[in-house]
């Protein structure tokens, strides 16, 4: 099993192989982070499009180039609702405050600028106050009438897509003390098939914990 660690807390150096309970991890230097959205289109995309694109151009073209079923052409991605209009989410409001935003199909699922700029315009367009309306108010009547149903959620994966939830923004570890000053890590438990999920690095103590 390999897993990638993104690391730009670290300024320089090439990728970092390290061996954990017997999982290889990855780091992947800050440096390489900036390359990355240079290459995708520079100032017009962030490192978080450039690193998701360049995810999905690796996983279809060795994992996934012939697997009809699984190769990538769309992406869902949890975007952060708060700051775009009060009527939506207002100042102070106790709520996840997010929006599961489905990108246009990749009109060239192989090209690395192409994937990045197809998720850059799926984030922009969830940002549109007027977009989002229609579309909250359209998910508020399905869920009222789940409700009325007694029916559940039926989270379910489809064909050629792929999740990315970063809450890389979030410094859990450091915003929170519970009396532990500098002692607070996060940790989570959620896995899921061509899930990307995106946390800050937990504070490290000593050089060994």
């Amino acid at each position: 099993m390999t897993t990638w660690l993104v690391s730009p807390s670290s300024p320089t150096g090439n990728n970092r192989r390290i061996e954990f309970a017997g999982i290889d991890l990855w780091t992947i230097a800050r440096k390489q982070l900036r390359k990355l959205r240079l290459l995708a289109g520079g100032n017009t995309i962030t490192i978080q499009d450039a690193l998701t694109a360049y995810i999905i151009l690796k996983l279809n073209t060795h994992c996934y180039l012939n697997d009809d079923s699984r190769h990538i052409l769309h992406t869902n991605t949890f975007v952060n609702i708060r700051d775009v209009s009060d009527s939506i989410a207002p100042v102070g409001l106790v709520a996840s405050g997010i929006f599961i935003m489905l990108s246009d199909d990749f009109d060239d699922s192989l090209s690395f600028s192409n994937i990045t700029k197809t998720i850059r315009r799926s984030i922009v367009r969830s940002r549109n106050s007027k977009f989002l309306k229609s579309c909250l108010a359209t998910a508020d009547e399905l869920m009222r009438r789940m409700v009325r149903d007694k029916q559940l959620a039926n989270m379910v994966f489809f064909s050629n897509d792929i999740f990315v939830n970063s809450n890389c923004t979030y410094d859990w570890a450091n915003l929170v003390d519970f009396v532990y000053t500098d002692k607070c890590r996060f940790y989570t438990g959620c896995t899921g098939r061509l899930y990307l999920r995106v946390f800050r690095l937990n504070p490290v103590h000593d050089g060994t914990q």
